[in-house]
Parts: C-alpha cells; structure tokens; sequence
C-alpha cells in the first residue's frame, strides 16, 4: 500500500496482481479437496510471475538496490567490421569485448531466487562495464588451456555422437537426465584422465556423477515456447509426483564464478543428503531406492581433505542448425586473476543461501600491467563441447593462496566466465542456445 501511494504509476499493475491473488484465495475456498492438488497447481504455474513481479518491484526499490547487467556491444570506434568469411573460427585473434564487472567498491551482494530459476533485483552490486580484449582459444596451437593449469578447456565428440546429440530433446528433463548426463560423466572423466598433473600427483577417481543442469537461450520466444510447454505439463501432472523442470533461461551476462570458498564444500554435502522434491534427480534417485547420489562417508572424508574433489560443468550448443554465434561464452585464464578481484554474491533460496563469486577488473596498480586474459571459442558446434571447472579443492586459491598456482600441482581452482557480444557477427545471426551440465568429481582417499 506504501508503495501505492508513493508511485502512482504502479498502482493499476499492483492492483491487479492483488487481486489474481484475491482469485486464488476465493477458488480455495470453494474447492473440494479431492481436486485442491491438481486445481492450485495449475493456478499456481499462472500466478508465479504476478507474485514474481511485486516482489521485484519493491526489491529494485530498496536502499542499495540495482537492476541486473545487458550485454553491450563496444564502442563502434572498437567494432571490427562483420566477418563474412567462410571460417569464421580462426579469422580474427581476437574481439573487443564489454564485460559486465563490479566497481572495486562493490563489498557484497545479494538476491533472491525463486525454484524456476528467476532472480529478484540485486543488492549491493555497483556494475563497472569495462572493455576488454577477448582472444581465440582456437589460435592458441600447442598452449591451449586445460582444466589443471587454466580451469577450462575445449573437447571434440565424435561424429557418432554429434548425430546422437542432435536427436536429443534438451528441453525435456527426464531426457537429459536419462539420456545426457551419463555421456557428460564420462566427457569429464575422459578429461581429467588425459591432464598430465592428474596422472602424476592424484590417485585415480571414485566417482564422477552429473547432478543438475540449465538450458539457456537467447532467443526470447523460444524461451516462451518451451516455458508454456512446461506449465501445461505442471497442470497434468499430481504434484506429489513431479520434480521441478527447470525452466530455460537467458545466458549469464556477468563476470562471475559458479562457486566460493564456503558454497562448494556446502554443495558437496548437500548431495549427500536425501534428494528434495524439487531437485532433478529426485525421481530418479527414488525410482533406484537411493538415499543420496554421493556416498556420505566418501563426502565427508573430501569434507576433511582426504579426497580432492572438483566441481566441472560441462557447455555445449544444442542447436542442431547454427553453430554458436551471440552471445558466445568466455572464460578466464585462472593463472590470471587473485581472491582480490573476487566480491561475495550471495542467493537466498526458498529453502537455503547459495554462494557465488562477482568479480572487478584487477585492482593492481597500473605499473604491474596485470588483465584478466578472457578466451573463447568462435562458433562452437554441437560436436563440440566447453568444460569449466567451477571448483577445485586442491586448487591454489582453495588451498589458501593468493592465485591460482600454489595448490598441489599448481592446478587451477576455478575459472571466472561471462556470455559477451561478439561485435565481429552480425545482429541478425542466429540466438544462443546451449546447455550446461554440473558434475561433481570425487578421488580415491590420498595414501
């Protein structure tokens, strides 16, 4: 009501949500209890984005409260001009990019996230867009990055695969779950088996499993298609029945990293817990009688730094026509970037606050010439797929130092990444889509 009365123009919209809400609470009321399940739920689905919607509008209105960061072209004084050539991947050495980092002044930040995935307004961020310089992981030859040493690293699937993946519904959960993440588990146990610090200073693994994943598009009406799809699903399914899909999202336009110091080994513990409704592997976990996908003993012995553990996920194209154009994804060189540059961003979930890292441009003095050194892959097709690792506890900075580099081995803790505009394609190319899969890894116990 306060807000009513201090912005006018947001009274009729206020209004109506309250009284959607109004609606609700009258069909309650004259529902029989038999159909209560199936009728709520079906009015929930609808009502989610007018909830949705207040709780945004008194958010952005709060002290400290800022609006999440768009995509930016550079300055066209920085723009090459569009590429027209037929091997776009190795045309240029590199882009000019906008990077959506947080001021040096940012301390933390904070939002609420709902169990569709959506966020409310941030708290605390103050956005630094910088221009950066992107570089062409493909011109990279014998340097190329690998997840020890860089936190990231490009892998090709056979043709056999190619054409499986092409058949596959990426929208459809049980799909991917079913049928997607055992190919992930094996990508990522494939590549850490061919690192050489892996292979010299770490004992074999004890298990790679895949436990969560997002599909994100840049192709608004597609996003609207596949979401429409999903709620007349929810209406005809009981809901003591179904886990919650996740719903597609737009690609993640800040400099960020998946994980902190405090959320990956929070995250590792709670899959060792029994699975909530709501987690994706909940059905299937239930269907096998499994308490938890991680063994708790194994969980608590990486816990206590018996095991090394890691967090990877892996990024690949789902569309079957266009390779990636915009936004393309990019990632840091892990040796290239300090806890200094890292800022606390902390979700408040229904049921839990999960932890990730917003980052600023590094902070040392000029004289040092120290940058981020941002990569990416042009054009990436489905064939193709990007693996980020997103936690490492043997990895420096989780190890306690400065930088990347003083863990055992010298690996690599995590690698700090954000979706950009590539200026050398042209607006009118094709949208975004692609799918990443989060995999946890766990080792033998140390001898």
């Amino acid at each position: 009501v306060q807000y009513m009365k201090e912005h006018k123009q947001l009274s009729i919209q206020i209004k109506h949500q309250v009284a959607a809400l109004r609606l609700f609470a009258l069909i309650i009321l004259t529902t029989t209890a038999s159909s209560f399940h199936s009728k709520a739920n079906s009015i929930l689905s609808k009502l989610r984005p007018a909830v949705r919607n207040m709780t945004t509008l008194a958010a952005s209105r709060s002290p400290g409260a800022s609006s999440w960061p768009s995509l930016q072209r550079p300055p066209a004084d920085e723009e090459p001009s569009i590429d027209t050539s037929d091997d776009h991947k190795t045309a240029r050495n590199s882009v000019p990019a906008i990077m959506n980092y947080v001021s040096l002044e940012t301390t933390e930040i904070s939002t609420r996230r709902d169990s569709g995935g959506s966020d409310d307004a941030l708290v605390g961020a103050i956005w630094n867009p910088t221009l950066v310089r992107v570089g062409n992981g493909r011109l990279l030859g014998e340097n190329q990055m690998t997840l020890d040493a860089n936190a990231f690293e490009l892998w090709t699937n056979s043709k056999s695969e190619e054409t499986t993946f092409g058949k596959m519904a990426f929208t459809d959960q049980e799909h991917v779950v079913e049928d997607y993440y055992p190919t992930c588990e094996r990508l990522v146990s494939d590549a850490i088996m061919s690192q050489t610090s892996t292979k010299t200073s770490s004992p074999p693994i004890a298990c790679v499993c895949a436990f969560d994943h997002n599909v994100r598009s840049s192709d608004r009406a597609s996003v609207g298609e596949i979401k429409s799809k999903r709620a007349i699903k929810e209406e005809e399914e009981e809901e003591s029945n179904k886990s919650a899909a996740p719903e597609v999202q737009n690609p993640a336009g800040l400099v960020h990293a998946d994980y902190t110091k405090t959320s990956a080994p929070r995250r590792l513990h709670d899959l060792s817990n029994p699975p909530k409704l709501n987690d994706v592997l909940h059905a299937k976990l239930t269907a096998q009688n499994r308490k938890s996908l991680l063994d708790p003993a194994i969980v608590q012995e990486a816990l206590e730094g018996k095991r090394r553990y890691a967090f990877i996920n892996v990024w690949r194209s789902i569309d079957t026509e266009n390779p990636v154009k915009n936004p393309p994804l990019a990632c840091v060189d892990a040796a290239t970037a300090t806890v200094d540059d890292l800022r606390t961003f902390k979700i408040h979930y229904e049921d839990r606050v999960g932890e990730n890292y917003l980052v600023c441009p590094p902070s040392s003095p000029p004289s040092s010439n120290r940058e981020h050194s941002w990569y990416y892959y042009p054009e990436m097709s489905m064939q193709e797929a990007l693996l980020l690792k997103q936690w490492d506890s043997m990895g420096g900075v989780a190890c306690g130092a400065e930088r990347d580099g003083g863990g055992a081995g010298g690996l690599s803790t995590f690698t700090i990444h954000s979706a950009f505009i590539d200026p050398s394609i042209s607006p009118e190319s094709p949208p975004r889509k692609s799918i990443e899969v989060r995999c946890v890894v766990i080792w033998e116990e140390e001898s």
